[in-house]
């Protein structure tokens, strides 16, 4: 997948953070924009064009024909820009013009979110939780429409007033989320590193306890992520971006961990990460378990112990301190826990007992 690329007008009009931007209807889109510009003064005129089409259809309820032609007559008109501009495609036009009356008519999305980017401490959470079991996925549809796809040993909480005035969830784990788009009631995921502003979006947030990092992966749409602590910053995260957040404290067992009472970890760094690759979804490493693959990345034996232990339920123990250093970068489907462990032998020197779900790993 690659990010969306601004190069004509009709680039910049059908981005809706580039609306938001033009109506100065939210902070994060007018930073996003104003640094863009900083980064691209070979594109202000084309920006500058692009801007000035917007507040025309935004002005103007006449019928798409009458826009349609004056939108031509704007961007061709060579008494007001020194270069004409190419004839866009009719239709090209009637779906930028489409667009746009539908997010005049319904209001922004962004209206319906505090400005402050805060999150009520006074919500209350249902005491029934949605889960998996370690070695289980599962697919839930939520009473809004929303689609969530739970990884294994995950929990989601929806408030108890979910989706009338909101839609609020808490997480523990991973989770894909397909968010049934409502501009009424805003999708809130919580938590504990971070909270998540959905603007219409598929996504991924990771964010298991005993993890030494939690993040967030957007594919398509947009999300406003908060992180937490007394250094909290507010992210705008655009498709293909993966925002990770290191935590400062060490790792936490699964089964030391409460959803109803989450300990309180500060955030030590946030990175965001840029996906160049062209790659198809099903190809993606940050949602690759979805498909059905365990994807390590230069992980340490600490976090790998962790993720075959979710992914096969099983217990690990790693006895010696040397081998938790050892790094794995590997990719598993339809092995069995025995074949995987065979084949990090490969890589690294260890030994290992199955003693039906319990194993044992030493030094070699």
């Amino acid at each position: 997948m690659k990010e969306h690329k601004f190069v004509e007008i009709e680039d910049f009009l059908i981005d809706p953070i580039f609306q938001q931007y033009c109506g100065e209807k939210n902070d994060l889109s007018i930073q996003y924009w104003e640094n863009y510009l900083k980064n691209n003064p070979h594109q202000a005129e084309t920006i500058d064009r692009a801007k000035r089409l917007y507040q025309i259809l935004s002005a103007n309820r006449r019928p798409i024909q009458k826009q349609l032609h004056q939108f031509k007559q704007t961007v061709t008109d060579k008494t007001t820009y020194q270069k004409p501009t190419p004839i866009i495609n009719y239709w090209k036009w009637a779906s930028i013009a489409a667009v746009l009356l539908a997010v005049l008519s319904v209001g922004y999305y962004f209206l319906n979110l505090e400005k402050d980017g805060t999150v009520s401490t006074a919500v209350v959470f249902s005491q029934q939780n949605l889960s998996t079991k370690k070695g289980e996925k599962k697919e839930f549809t939520l009473p809004d429409g929303t689609v969530v796809k739970l990884n294994a040993a995950s929990q989601l909480q929806l408030s108890e007033d979910f989706n009338q005035h909101e839609r609020r969830v808490k997480l523990i784990g991973e989770g894909f989320f397909e968010v049934q788009k409502d501009a009424e009631k805003p999708f809130l995921v919580e938590t504990e590193d971070f909270d998540i502003k959905v603007l219409g979006t598929v996504f991924n947030v990771k964010t298991y306890p005993e993890a030494s990092e939690s993040e967030a992966f957007l594919l398509e749409g947009l999300i406003e992520m908060h992180s937490k602590g007394k250094n909290g910053n507010a992210i705008l995260i655009r498709p293909n971006q993966r925002v990770s957040i290191q935590r400062s404290s060490k790792l936490i067992p699964m089964e030391e961990q409460k959803l109803s009472s989450p300990k309180q970890q500060g955030a030590k760094e946030i990175v965001i990460h840029e996906l160049v690759e062209d790659l198809a979804a099903e190809e993606i490493n940050d949602i690759a378990w979805k498909n059905g693959r365990l994807v390590m990345a230069d992980q340490d034996f600490e976090e790998v112990k962790y993720m075959l232990e979710r992914w096969y339920d099983v217990e690990i123990e790693l006895a010696g301190e040397k081998i938790k250093d050892y790094r794995f970068t590997a990719t598993f489907s339809n092995e069995s826990i025995q074949e995987a462990l065979k084949a990090l032998q490969d890589v690294q020197p260890f030994n290992f007992k199955i003693y039906g779900k319990k194993i044992t790993i030493s030094e070699n």
